[in-house]
């Protein structure tokens, strides 16, 4: 059952909420649009009116990453299913169809390709293949390098060299049986039952269940020898050396046989990267990549829901254990899911020590390692150490590619001023320092100060559509600190605000307490710069005004020398200590300055 709501739509909540009384609290798939019709965003809900109900009840403030969304939502679809499961199975399917704009999404998933067995004809084939209709045959993939994919198909097919002409059997034997590429089938070379094993061992060998592959090419070779059909005995003896060699590259990683995914993550901004390793029978037998589209407020768990979701859609072989960084809240409807499409239990595991920790790591190390080479190959810059050592101190979601740091500069609150300063890389960028005066704030009150400055800041970023950079140092303790913070949460959530104090070089974290980093480390010495430049560039701004009061204030003592006059003469010589170098003459050419007011002038200053 589809529904579509017909109504003229605006962006206003109001009528949209109106149009929810059709909505049945039924599990389901749902669309939200924009005015012109355009996909959104795809999810789906066990309650399809709560879930509804909750996006465009919502208040974007609260979630910086859906404003942009909730601003342009006019219309919704839903689809009603008979279950949750059926209600997954279609966010996927759906999301491959629309391709929505804030969905967590493969990058060029349409292109990845498959290796293809078509068991359901009397002698079956096997290609590659990017179509995923479904005709009843076996896919094996996706792989995200076609190269790589290739490869392994020739090397299969080598071992197990089913035949890969198209449609019905030739009449006559090819080149392929020639050089034993292909058994035959076409002439009657080998039976179909013969053949139907030799399909059921490619099936298991691509499936990774090579020990199960080795036992049966060894039972049937003893057996053919056996009956003295040396023929179809070396046959089978080929094939078990090829897949003794295979199994003797393979890497042991776990002394258990049970079969596992473990899937590594690793996040720059908007581009993630997953690594899935291939487990079976304990060994390494295969790595693969994909890269994600997402904003870079995702959650790591929203990412790994995605990921599984549209990888297993297609799987033919789900193991028994999927490794994972983080659990989401439907974890248990994806185990339910997974354990129908297998006919046996699924269970996702976030490991907290041992082995599996290990491997997961090792996961993540390729993950990172190849969303490094990614963006290097787009022109980007790579991560610095230091960045990737705040991340892991921290404790952040992303690289703090952009580190904004405030100081407050002023004596006794006289001349009072502070200072922004901008890192990007790790690398100062002088063009996007800024400074500011103290427009609201009477006395000494730093605390008052800082939450001016960084108030007037983050409005502005707000008002002209700009995010909040990816980190915030406040240079100062935790009253500095938690008036910097409160006043960033009126325009932006979940933005890192610390403080790092000069006493000891202690960081104090957003929700109390303090941080200690290595005196050594790359984080620190990072953190420290910041600190230190922002500190210098409110020192330097507060001096020049000061040291501009004070020598102002040299021409209030002069008698008959009032406002105007002053602010002539300062318009006209530019500065007290060029009124200073001035001769008598020189003085008395200011506007509505005589020869006597001259005079004295001179004789003030010198």
């Amino acid at each position: 059952m589809v529904c579509t709501v017909m109504d003229d739509m605006t962006p206003a909540q109001d009528p949209l909420k109106k149009k929810l009384a059709q909505v049945p609290q039924k599990p389901g798939a749902y669309l939200l649009k924009d005015e012109t019709g355009k996909v959104l965003y795809v999810g789906k809900a066990s309650k399809l009116k709560n879930r509804l109900t909750s996006h465009i009840a919502r208040a974007p403030a609260e979630h910086p990453r859906l404003a942009v969304l909730y601003s342009k939502l006019s219309d919704f679809e839903y689809i009603v299913t008979e279950s949750d499961i059926e209600a997954l199975i279609l966010e996927a399917n759906l999301i491959k169809l629309h391709l929505p704009r804030y969905n967590v999404r493969l990058k060029d998933d349409k292109k990845y390709p498959y290796i293809k067995i078509t068991i359901n004809e009397e002698y079956p084939r096997v290609f590659p293949t990017r179509d995923l209709r479904r005709d009843g045959s076996i896919l094996f993939g996706p792989y995200t390098n076609a190269k790589k994919m290739r490869k392994a198909l020739r090397a299969v097919t080598r071992i197990f060299p089913l035949r890969t002409c198209k449609g019905k059997l030739p009449k006559i034997l090819c080149l392929d049986y020639q050089i034993k590429r292909c058994y035959g089938p076409c002439a009657g070379k080998i039976g179909k039952v013969d053949y139907r094993h030799m399909v059921d061992q490619m099936v298991n060998f691509l499936a990774g269940k090579d020990a199960l592959v080795e036992a049966e090419l060894e039972r049937k070779m003893q057996k053919a020898s056996d009956k003295m059909d040396f023929e179809t005995a070396g046959r089978l003896r080929d094939q078990l050396l090829a897949v003794r060699e295979t199994i003797r590259k393979q890497r042991v990683v776990f002394q258990d046989t049970t079969d596992r995914d473990v899937i590594g993550l690793a996040r720059q901004r908007a581009t993630s990267c997953i690594v899935l390793l291939q487990i079976r029978d304990g060994k390494l037998i295969s790595r693969e990549n994909y890269l994600l589209d997402s904003s870079a407020k995702t959650e790591d768990a929203e990412l790994i829901r995605a990921f599984l979701g549209q990888y297993y859609k297609n799987a033919f072989f789900i193991p028994k254990e999927i490794v994972v960084p983080a659990k989401f809240d439907d974890s248990g409807l994806f185990e339910s899911w997974m354990s129908q499409k297998k006919e046996s239990k699924v269970k996702m595991v976030v490991p907290r020590r041992g082995e599996k920790v290990r491997v997961l790591e090792l996961a993540k190390v390729n993950a990172t390692y190849l969303l490094a080479k990614e963006i290097s190959e787009r022109g980007e810059k790579p991560i610095p150490a230091s960045l990737s050592g705040l991340v892991k101190a921290l404790r952040l979601k992303s690289s703090p590619r952009r580190i904004e740091a405030y100081d407050i500069s002023n004596i006794g609150g006289e001349a009072s001023v502070g200072s922004l300063v901008v890192f990007e890389n790790g690398r100062a960028r002088k063009d996007a320092y800024r400074r500011f005066k103290i427009k609201t704030v009477r006395g000494q009150d730093d605390f008052a100060m800082m939450s001016e400055i960084v108030g007037r800041r983050f409005k502005k970023l707000k008002a002209e559509g700009k995010g909040p950079p990816d980190l915030v140092l406040i240079d100062g303790g935790v009253g500095q600190l938690n008036s910097a913070r409160k006043t960033i949460r009126q325009y932006f959530r979940g933005v890192p605000v610390f403080g790092l104090a000069k006493r000891m070089d202690e960081l104090h974290l957003p929700r109390g307490g303090t941080l200690m980093l290595p005196r050594g480390s790359s984080a620190l010495h990072l953190l420290q710069r910041v600190r230190d430049e922002a500190h210098r560039f409110a020192i330097t701004y507060h001096r020049k005004l000061r040291g501009k009061k004070i020598s102002e204030s040299l021409l209030d003592d002069i008698r008959g020398l009032g406002q105007k006059r002053k602010r002539e003469l300062l318009r006209y010589f530019g500065s007290v200590d060029r009124i200073r170098s001035a001769t008598i003459e020189e003085i008395s050419r200011v506007r509505l300055v005589g020869p006597e007011l001259a005079s004295r002038i001179h004789e003030e200053l010198h």
